[in-house]
């Protein structure tokens, strides 16, 4: 091998200058076809091997997939040092691999690395929130969950393990369910480092000790959640072997040992075969199989290769790709050495708790349909600095920086679509793409602590109405006065409004679950008086406008004359559901960190839960 070895000592010599020259910052990364492909292998950059240079160029041979490197980055230490030394001129010297790729951590990155901040380092933003080693995104209609099972029992003694916890309640397990909960797609993979399921691999002329096949335990809680939800799919790293397993679920009390086969549960892959030194399956005096997981499908030894997914709306096609070393003897790069089909789980995502004091209509039960497909799906997030994130097929036409001393507070699409009105809580109002402006609340319009909280666009788009914490009713354009709470002292600020479908009324609704209507608004009840965990966010009419839905900031939905869609009550959630708005047949909820909750059969088009916004976000809309 010509490179690296002679070259790291006099390399370490000038590191500290070197630090953040050196550092791999990975650009942003490139777009997924319709049929997205996933490429994973764990366990990769070595100094003394060529199996890590062997895998990139594998991997680069298809620049539009995206990649997941399964833990343990680079050997002999998985710290700055060598990852810079090591994995760099491998994998990180690859430029389509680094724009897509998403890293998990293992046990390495912690035992050489306190909190694994050399991971964090050198990843910076695709490895997902400092120091958590946990996030999500989407490829096409596939949700991807990246998980850290370093928790104590998985990194060494001297080791800052993975503070979040891997436990079904702890914060790391709270954080999946409301993920899962604001990603429900009918296909679904997870990867961490560790397996749950294993046949004993080790490197030659190791003691196993006691080790067992399966005996794992430490991600049982958030196997369970992501079996509940659907997952479909589970990648790990760790041991430098390739195995395959079918689906399974956790044995009976969730103790370690063999999981039970079962057609709704979790295809697992094990592909430690990225470039670290080779592991290999334990044997007997005879030569025969020992330590071997009852359940294990394939079993692949001392080859490097990645697993390929091709990974389609309704299941996912695998392959495990050979990476041929050069003077290995493995077999020549892309020979594929196992491959496979499945579909995707019918599952749903874990339910949601039912509020008890709301008034609905007899029939409670909520009927699932294909979700719209993403192309047609779409809305804009606006955070209280004016800043716009748009989400699948809405289009970004612009900010609108409030007025000094104001805040955003709402965001209102046209009825086509093609543009929004942004209005800050002083009542200024910018129109962006198509939208027309119809002017603002005029200077000393406002008394003395009053503030807009809302703007609604009539049916026409001609006009809009907005409103005051106040209850108080100010039209634009052909925007009709139908009443309002001007002349009432009220219990609860006005937080929210909007119209009906015929724009001859409007409701609002207040933070203490008041509700008023106006016009040929009907009014189906209200929580006023009652006693509430949260305060009241929003309303969202059902599409027939027979009834209504309320959220509180707590995520607790209560259906008035509506069907139940499901909500977030019950759920501990990183932030407060700041709004909702009509979305398909049911309704998203938004957070302050930009969390997306949807409930409808409308597809999910992505949030900004991973990467929170600079400002807390104030509203939603859909398209």
């Amino acid at each position: 091998m010509s490179r690296r070895v002679t070259a790291l000592v006099s390399s370490l010599l000038v590191l500290t200058l070197l630090l953040v020259a050196a550092r791999r910052v990975p650009s942003a990364r490139a777009a997924t076809p319709a049929d997205p492909v996933l490429l994973a292998a764990g366990d990769v950059g070595s100094c003394l091997k060529a199996g890590d240079e062997a895998t990139a160029a594998l991997l680069a041979r298809e620049p539009n997939a995206a990649v997941a490197m399964l833990g343990d980055g680079a050997y002999p230490a998985s710290d700055l040092p060598n990852y810079q030394q090591c994995y760099g001129p491998s994998w990180g010297a690859v430029p389509e691999i680094g724009d897509r790729i998403h890293p998990v951590t293992g046990n390495h990155e912690y035992d050489d690395s306190p909190g694994a901040v050399d991971y964090f380092d050198y990843f910076g933003d695709p490895a997902g929130p400092r120091l958590k080693g946990y996030y999500s995104y989407d490829l096409a209609g596939w949700h991807v969950i990246v998980l850290n099972a370093n928790c104590a029992a998985n990194v060494s003694p001297l080791a800052q393990s993975n503070p979040d916890g891997c436990d079904a309640n702890s914060p790391q397990g709270q954080w999946l369910k409301a993920d899962l909960a604001a990603h429900a797609t009918p296909c679904m993979v997870a990867m961490w480092h560790e397996p749950r399921f294993f046949s004993v691999a080790l490197p030659k002329g190791m003691d196993p000790a006691n080790l067992q096949p399966s005996s794992d335990p430490t991600m049982n809680g958030l196997w369970k959640i992501l079996e509940d939800a659907g997952t479909d799919v589970v990648l790990n790293g760790h041991w430098h072997v390739y195995e395959r397993f079918p689906r399974l679920s956790l044995p009976p009390g969730q103790s370690g040992g063999p999981g039970v086969p079962d057609p709704k549960g979790m295809r697992e892959f094990v592909v430690g075969t990225g470039g670290g030194p080779h592991h290999s399956f334990l044997l007997d005096a005879g030569g025969n199989p020992t330590r071997t997981d009852p359940n294990s499908e394939k079993r692949i030894e001392r080859i490097y290769g990645a697993l390929r997914l091709s990974l389609h709306p309704t299941g996912y096609d695998w392959q495990f790709l050979s990476a041929g070393t050069p003077s290995s003897g493995e077999p020549k790069a892309g020979t594929v050495l196992d491959s496979g089909s499945d579909s995707c789980s019918t599952a749903t995502v874990p339910p949601t708790t039912q509020p008890t004091t709301a008034t609905t209509t007899p029939d409670q039960s909520t009927t699932t349909t294909a979700p719209t497909p993403a192309a047609t799906s779409g809305y804009w997030m606006v955070g209280a600095d004016g800043h716009v994130y748009p989400f699948g097929a809405a289009t970004g036409l612009g900010d609108a920086a409030p007025a000094p001393g104001a805040d955003s507070v709402d965001i209102e699409p046209t009825p086509t679509g093609d543009g929004y009105w942004i209005v800050d809580s002083a009542g200024t109002v910018t129109a962006r793409g198509a939208a027309p402006p119809f002017g603002s609340v005029a200077p000393g319009q406002l008394s003395a602590g009053e503030h807009v909280t809302s703007l609604s666009a009539t049916p026409t788009g001609k006009g809009y109405w907005i409103f005051t914490n106040r209850g108080r009713v100010l039209t634009f354009g052909d925007a009709v006065h139908h009443g309002d709470m001007a002349g009432v002292t009220l219990n609860g600020a006005v937080l929210d409004s909007i119209p009906t479908a015929t724009g001859h009324g409007y409701y609002m609704v207040a933070s203490d679950g008041g509700i008023f209507a106006f016009g040929d608004a009907v009014f189906r009840g209200s929580m006023g008086a009652k006693v509430l965990n949260a305060p009241v966010q929003s309303l969202v009419p059902v599409p027939s406008g027979g009834g209504y839905w309320l959220v509180a900031s707590d995520g607790g939905v209560f259906a008035f004359d509506a069907p139940f869609r499901g909500s977030m009550g019950g759920t501990r959630l990183s932030k407060p559901v700041t709004g909702m708005v009509p979305y398909g047949n049911g309704y998203l909820m938004v957070g302050e960190d930009g969390g997306i909750f949807s409930f409808s059969d409308q597809a999910f088009a992505g949030s900004l839960g991973a990467h929170p916004p600079a400002r807390p976000i104030v509203s939603v809309a859909a398209l």
